[in-house]
């Protein structure tokens, strides 16, 4: 697979992911779903390979966990996540 059509399989995975949590009645932005599946991909609990190509079933599981984690209610992680996001948009181009 291409970088770049790795990219756009991502990109793709991304916009679902926020659709479905709009379906469910959650608003987020595609920036903490873009946080979210790179930390559910790199956490080897999850048991994805990053030298490999998702497959159909990858990337069924990717999103349905991302969905559960981004779907928690009272989720002090999720909370943490958000405020590690929002920091790093706001303030690290501040840096000198």
């Amino acid at each position: 697979m291409s970088r770049a059509h790795a990219e756009n399989v991502i990109k793709n995975l991304i916009g679902e992911i926020v659709q479905q949590c709009s379906l469910r009645g959650h608003s987020v932005s595609e920036a903490l779903v873009a946080f979210m599946v790179k930390a559910v991909v790199l956490d080897p609990r999850n048991g994805f390979n990053v030298d490999r190509t998702l497959t159909k079933k990858d990337v069924q599981k990717l999103t349905e966990l991302c969905l559960d984690k981004l779907l928690e209610q009272c989720s002090p992680s999720l909370d943490t996540i958000k405020m590690q996001l929002y920091f790093d948009l706001n303030y690290t181009s501040r840096r000198k």
